[in-house]
């Protein structure tokens, strides 16, 4: 689960700070209130392209981080798989600083490729927008999507 959401020197923002509840969230607000920028800026953070142009005017680098709490034991052993190492309390934290040169993504402070990122990541959160998913585009989680909807009703069948 997604737990909180910071944010510094990310295009208007110069720092900010977004808290998670279990279940369902949802970010409202009025045109320009800086919905794109946060939903974008988690993106960036699960491996999204960042462009050195979000950077915010005068800054010289933005920094996005996520922390995450990884409570299934199905997912902590996936992770264990991919040998992400865990805490006792599941906190797994992923981070991205976007500098003008490049930018250098990380998960519990260990650097990672782009491509490690995005697989660690898809395991932790999926978005859902307007105009954004994730999940649903990929064939290989088709059945993964399916099987978590229909859980109690197939598990006995399996």
């Amino acid at each position: 689960m997604l737990l909180e959401l910071r944010v510094k020197n990310l295009a208007l923002i110069e720092k900010a700070e977004v808290s998670f509840r279990d279940g369902l969230n949802i970010l409202t607000g009025e045109t320009g209130a800086g919905k794109s920028i946060i939903i974008g800026s988690v993106n960036m953070a699960l491996g999204g392209k960042a462009s050195r142009d979000m950077i915010r005017q005068g800054a010289d680098y933005a920094y996005v981080e996520l922390i995450f709490s990884v409570d299934d034991e199905e997912k902590r052993r996936r992770l264990k798989k991919m040998e992400v190492e865990l805490p006792d309390d599941g906190t797994l934290i992923v981070s991205k600083k976007i500098m003008a040169a490049r930018s250098i993504s990380k998960v519990n402070d260990e650097t990672v490729t782009a491509g490690r990122l995005k697989e660690i990541t898809s395991l932790l959160i999926d978005i859902h927008g307007q105009h954004e998913h994730q999940s649903l585009l990929y064939k290989s989680k088709h059945l993964q999507i399916l099987d978590d909807y229909a859980k109690s009703r197939t598990a006995p069948l399996k």
